[in-house]
C-alpha cells in the first residue's frame, strides 16, 4: 500500500504566484505611502519658502533648513529603494551626495543673503527656487 502525499505541481505554482502577487501590492502600496509623503514635505517647505521670501526672517531661515535637512534625511535613508528602479546603486549614491553637498552650499548661501546689510529678496527668492528645484531633482 503506497501513499502519495507529494503537492501537485499545479497547486503549488498557484501558491508562488499568490505570494508574489501579494508582495508586488505590498511593494506597491508601501513606495505609494513614500511617495505622499514626500509630496507632503515637498509642499511644507515650498510653503516655508515663500514664508521666507516674505518675511525675510532668520526664525523661517532656521526653519526652512531644518525641514530641508530632515528631507534629505528621508531622501537618503530611502533613496536606495528609488535607485533600484532607475540607477546603478553606485551611480545613484554619487548622485545623492553631490546634491546634498550643493543644496547646503545653497541653504548656506541663503543664510549669509538673509544676514547681509542690503537683502535682496529676489536673490532669496532665486535661491529658494533654485533648491526646490534640486530637491525636486534628488526626489524624482
Amino acid at each position: 500500500m503506497s501513499t502519495n502525499y507529494r503537492i501537485q505541481k499545479d497547486i503549488k505554482l498557484h501558491q508562488e504566484q499568490a505570494q508574489a502577487s501579494f508582495t508586488e501590492h505590498l511593494r506597491a502600496a508601501e513606495t505609494a505611502k513614500l511617495r505622499q509623503t514626500f509630496d507632503m514635505e515637498l509642499n511644507a517647505i515650498s510653503e516655508l519658502g515663500q514664508r521666507l521670501v516674505k518675511n525675510l526672517s532668520l526664525s523661517d531661515l532656521k526653519e526652512y533648513k531644518e525641514k530641508v535637512a530632515n528631507f534629505l534625511k528621508m531622501c537618503i535613508s530611502h533613496g536606495f529603494s528609488f535607485d533600484e528602479e532607475r540607477l546603478d546603486s553606485r551611480f545613484g549614491r554619487t548622485k545623492i551626495l553631490a546634491v546634498v553637498k550643493t543644496v547646503n552650499q545653497k541653504l548656506v548661501d541663503l543664510g549669509n543673503e538673509l544676514l547681509s546689510s542690503n537683502k535682496d529678496s529676489l536673490k532669496v527668492l532665486a535661491l529658494v527656487d533654485e533648491i526646490r528645484g534640486l530637491l525636486l531633482d534628488l526626489y524624482a
